[in-house]
């Protein structure tokens, strides 16, 4: 079964089979190409460690996010789709990587570990362990993603490769990995949340874009709301949103203070 078959039996609309057929033979195979990300047409991989690997890379490039966000999320759908499309023909799980399931699954229960990168692994292997600890603690990651329904709780990308666990206040051991001090974001997202360049207003809701940032991609999403779990036990903490949202302003003050 090919990739337009199993579109088709899942039951997707003819409009939607087209456009992610189009994107992951067209415009996502010369993104990635021009970027050196791979060397043959997505359309010819076939392993999904591989797949997972060129999606987080390609995630991360000026040209996807924004013809990505141009689209309203069309062509993370269609490497969302492609990537279940893999997994059904190799009888896999949303985490099975194929013929390196166990050495992901060694690497996911080393991840409270520190990592020597000057090892003498493979180099998929490294990118592999990299994808995996920058995920977050595999329970506090699969937590959030049930909660969020595996999607970003500020863009709502739903490409489940690319979101990851971020804390709300900082990681400061295993008491810190609660749900409710958690919230699971888009790789992009995470790295401007850590950087005190994203944050959500404790009082709106709202998502607040630091004006340092002015990319138009990124801008568009200052004043949107937050999407919250469906249930309500779920919630990031009102506390946890107020301690972050403090602690970047006062940089900002500092900063404009000329105070180190």
């Amino acid at each position: 079964m090919d990739f337009v078959e199993w579109m088709r039996s899942i039951d997707l609309s003819e409009k939607s089979i087209n456009n992610y057929a189009n994107a992951i033979k067209g415009s996502l195979t010369t993104w990635a190409l021009r970027h050196g990300l791979t060397t043959k047409p997505i359309s010819d991989i076939t392993d999904v460690a591989e797949l997972a690997v060129l999606i987080e890379r390609l995630s991360r490039t000026t040209e996807f996010i924004n013809r990505d966000g141009k689209g309203k999320g069309m062509y993370a759908a269609a490497l969302g789709n492609y990537q279940k499309y893999l997994q059904a023909q190799n009888h896999g799980k949303p985490n099975d990587y194929g013929p390196y399931r166990k050495q992901v699954a060694k690497i996911e229960a080393e991840a409270d570990e520190l990592f020597d990168p000057t090892g003498q692994e493979d180099a998929r292997a490294r990118v592999l362990r990299e994808v995996v600890q920058r995920r977050g603690q595999r329970k506090f990651r699969k937590a959030l993603i049930d909660a969020y329904g595996g999607r970003c709780a500020i863009t709502g990308c739903p490409v489940v490769p690319l979101l990851e666990a971020a804390h709300i206040t900082p990681y400061l051991g295993p008491d810190t990995n609660a749900i409710k001090n958690g919230i699971l974001l888009r790789a992009d997202i995470h790295t401007l949340w850590d950087l005190g360049l994203l944050a959500v207003d404790p009082d709106t809701g709202e998502v607040w874009v630091s004006p340092d940032v002015d990319d138009p991609t990124y801008r568009v999403l200052s004043g949107q709301p937050l999407k919250h779990p469906s249930h309500p036990a779920q919630h990031p903490a009102v506390s946890a949103l107020q301690q972050q949202w403090d602690l970047v302003h006062k940089k900002r003050d500092e900063a404009a203070l000329g105070m180190p």
